[in-house]
């Protein structure tokens, strides 16, 4: 590497800019010179711009000349170390200083290295033919092949995504004896050499909880969902510390595997560590929607019901259009794993030119995993009492069974980048003498979420409903209406339906749709396009769909994102403004 600090001169100054850097009165100049122009050209300026010591001083008021100077003979070391980051093992810098207080530093980049080579050695028990799947897998998961650009971003990533695929698996002691990057800088190629130790490979233990103070450990076991003997996993242990934390009764569920101290027979112990919430809590909360108006909220919570570990729930809610009471108790999960609860509500909604007040008693039963697979049955009985234009009333019945699917494959819980989201649900009135007619509600809703860049992310919606039956009084309740926030944007709260006088009422049918494009400009900020459509109507003969579309800004806040939309309903010619906070499941 040659280094100069000489006069500019005319052949010099010819070099092409690549950028500057001036604070206060001292001022760099870049340029660059390769064969081939560096495709991450604006990685590489930015990287010099944050990290050369020389830009950090200029800011520093007691710079003076002798220092400025030092500073300037040690900038081509720190170029080149800093560009041997991104792959560039053979760069010759030259400084010029044409002003007392001004620099100009010529860079010649070589070709980006490449990787000549791979040796990658997997030790240890994962040798076995029993481990043969995971063995495939870690020497998959290795990111940096033969003749891939090397940098120390992706050598240090290869090597923890390495690690971690044999961590998460059966081997949670795995560690690396060997890690070699061999550079060949006249040639610009990297050999590399890496060797692992898997360990033993581990299988869970006994479960041990920790902190329970209100609740008798019989009533809380059964929310374990590991066995003792099954193969380490750490997916496993993030559905342990779910299942607890599901349950309304602790603020704070630590779990972790003992591997570091193992028993005789490879097994780890699981410690499960809880901090109780308190067992009973007012709460009152105030707010507003684009949907249903301003609200205020009365919950009251009693997470020791009748000091047997049952959850109520209960809450009175009032809104400009809503109003409703509901009262909700869930059993913990019993040894065969099912998630019991009895359902009780009364609402009162005013929507388009309808009212309706439905009475609710339901049970349901709950199974599987809540984030994963999920599935449910129930019972439910509605009345139902419906006016239209406050002239034509009637009073329903029905009562019905149900049976959903819940189904999730999501990177983020709260704020999705990447995955899917399946639930339906069918709900059959097969009893004449306790309902006004047989039916059969069909109901599915499907959401994707997809990366298109690092940056720009796709998300689409896709809603579909259908009542099957000879009765003609199918209750309210179990119809369709569309429009609103999480249906069609640019169109008011279920406005969208059966016209009948001057209201609008439930169809039989339904089926809306959404695809919109996020490109978020910062880690937390983003604006977003958008195209809703969909319709309800009492049969597919009938139904003709509507178009709304718009802008946003998207937040992600700590509990969920954050959506605010203007949308153009093409129908209505109008536009709305609509507001959303998190995923609807």
């Amino acid at each position: 590497m040659a280094t100069m600090l000489l006069p500019v001169t005319a052949v010099q100054a010819q070099q092409a800019d690549w950028f500057q850097v001036k604070q206060g009165s001292y001022q760099t100049r870049f340029s660059l010179t390769s064969d081939t122009p560096p495709e991450n050209k604006q990685q590489l300026r930015e990287l010099l711009e944050k990290h050369l010591t020389l830009h950090e001083s200029m800011q520093n008021p007691r710079m003076n000349e002798g220092e400025w100077r030092r500073l300037i003979q040690k900038t081509p070391q720190e170029i080149a170390d800093l560009l041997a980051t991104q792959g560039y093992f053979k760069v010759k810098t030259q400084a010029y200083q044409p002003a007392a207080k001004r620099v100009e530093f010529r860079v010649n980049l070589p070709p980006q290295a490449k990787v000549s080579q791979v040796t990658l050695t997997l030790n240890g028990e994962i040798q076995q033919p029993a481990h043969s799947e995971i063995l495939a897998q870690a020497k998959n998961s290795w990111s940096l092949p033969a003749n891939q650009v090397f940098t120390q971003p992706a050598w240090a990533a290869a090597k923890r995504d390495l690690l971690a695929s044999l961590l998460r698996a059966e081997f949670p002691n795995a560690r690396i004896t060997l890690s070699q990057a061999m550079v060949q800088a006249q040639s610009q190629q990297v050999a590399i050499n890496i060797a692992v130790d898997s360990g033993p490979a581990v299988r869970f233990g006994k479960v041990n909880i920790h902190g329970l103070q209100h609740y008798p450990e019989s009533l809380i076991r059964p929310l374990n969902t590991l066995k003792s003997g099954d193969p380490y996993r750490q997916s496993e242990l993030l559905l342990l510390q779910n299942s607890f934390m599901s349950t309304g009764k602790f603020s704070q569920v630590d779990v972790v595997a003992n591997t570091q101290t193992l028993n005789p027979d490879h097994s780890a112990d699981v410690d499960v560590t809880v901090r109780e919430t308190e067992e009973k809590s007012f709460r009152i909360g105030v707010g507003a929607s684009t949907n249903t108006g301003a609200r205020i909220v009365f919950n009251y919570t009693d997470r020791n019901l009748f000091e047997r570990g049952l959850l109520w729930d209960s809450s009175i809610r009032l809104e400009q259009r809503l109003q409703a009471a509901t009262s909700n108790i869930t059993f913990l999960t019993d040894d065969k794993g099912y998630r019991d609860s009895i359902q009780n509500s009364l609402t009162r909604t005013d929507l388009e030119g309808q009212v309706t007040t439905a009475l609710q008693n339901g049970v349901r039963r709950y199974w599987g995993q809540p984030r994963k697979f999920e599935q449910f049955v129930g019972a439910n009985l509605l009345y139902e009492l419906l006016e239209v234009d406050e002239v034509n009333s009637q009073f329903n019945k029905a009562a019905t069974v149900t049976y959903g699917l819940n189904m999730r494959e999501l990177d983020h819980q709260q704020a999705p980048t990447k995955g899917w989201i399946l639930n339906t649900q069918f709900q059959l009135s097969p009893f004449e003498r306790i309902s006004d007619g047989r039916f059969l509600q069909t109901q599915a809703r499907v959401q994707a979420f997809y990366p298109l860049t690092s940056s720009t992310q796709w998300l689409g919606r896709l809603e579909v409903g259908s009542v099957n039956g000879s009765a003609s009084k199918v209750p309210a309740t179990y119809l369709f209406r569309a429009g609103g926030d999480q249906s069609v944007r640019g169109y008011a709260f279920q406005s969208l339906g059966v016209n009948e006088g001057g209201a609008t009422v439930g169809g039989r049918v339904l089926l809306t749709g959404s695809s919109e494009v996020v490109q978020w400009l910062t880690p937390s900020w983003g604006a977003a396009v958008f195209v809703d459509f969909g319709n309800a109507a009492n049969s597919w003969k009938d139904y003709d769909p509507v178009l709304g579309y718009g802008l946003g800004a998207r937040f992600r806040s700590p509990i969920g994102p954050v959506g605010v939309d203007i949308a153009y309903g093409e129908e209505t010619k109008e536009y709305r403004l609509h507001f959303n906070l998190g995923v609807n499941f």
